[in-house]
């Protein structure tokens, strides 16, 4: 069984503050609640590049899958030209995803 967080403590922030607080959970990839848990807990959140970048690797992921499926039916079709193509095709996909993630690692942040 999962131990549950019941307990509840009302804070009050100053409009200013809560923005800065939503904005910094944000950049961390946290809700603003769990932002300020491990704030005052001790952890200091930090930014994750790759946490705006998520939606933009996602849709990447399905175009991949897409063209990978592409790639085997004209492999299964024994159209060699289509099938180079193709693949070419995933290849270049491929090798613009592993760009995208490095340059988001290089950043400062984590690509976990």
């Amino acid at each position: 069984m999962v131990d549950r967080r019941t307990a509840t403590k009302l804070i009050r922030f100053h409009p200013d503050e809560l923005r800065e607080i939503t904005e910094c959970a944000r950049r961390a990839g946290l809700t603003p609640a769990r932002f300020i848990r491990e704030a005052a807990l001790g952890a200091r959140p930090r930014a994750r590049s790759h946490a705006a970048a998520r939606p933009l690797l996602r849709e990447l992921a399905r175009i991949g899958q897409s063209l990978d499926q592409l790639a085997r039916v004209a492999q299964a079709s024994q159209d060699a030209a289509l099938a180079a193509q193709t693949r070419a095709a995933l290849e270049r996909h491929q090798a613009l995803v592993r760009h995208i993630v490095q340059r988001h690692g290089q950043k400062g942040g984590s690509t976990k």
